[in-house]
């Protein structure tokens, strides 16, 4: 079942205006690849689900925000949206810090049938 952009924009609505701005930037300049990762299911399990990354450290390429906005942005981004495990799981997003252990990025992850969908928001 593929998610729809009203769905998307009720997700959303819990982040700021400029929260909001930073997901899409991420979206549209990160993207990554597909993978599978943690999330929390409509009972508030984790499960396991494919998904769709973003390099959270490319956002900057749109020029909306500097690095230090983006850093507490998405701390924020992270409190409402992963509120598990340390800020990194969510039932629609999901979060890793230092995806590749080598401090080039961390990784925001959509779960597969709401990725192409946030795809689709993002370049509103």
């Amino acid at each position: 079942m593929q998610a729809t952009i009203k769905e998307v924009e009720n997700i959303v609505s819990v982040l700021t205006p400029e929260q909001q701005q930073l997901l899409k930037d991420t979206i549209n300049y990160g993207g990554w690849g597909d993978t599978e990762l943690e999330f929390l299911d409509e009972n508030g399990e984790v499960e396991t689900v494919y998904c769709y990354g973003y390099c959270t450290n490319d956002a900057k390429e749109a020029g909306h925000f500097t690095g230090r906005q983006n850093s507490a942005m998405f701390r924020s981004i992270y409190k409402k949206l992963c509120p598990e495990h340390h800020n990194q799981t969510g039932r629609y997003l999901s979060h890793r810090h230092d995806w590749w252990g080598d401090g080039s990025g961390d990784m925001l992850f959509i779960r597969t049938g709401y990725y192409r969908t946030f795809v689709e928001w993002a370049k509103e």
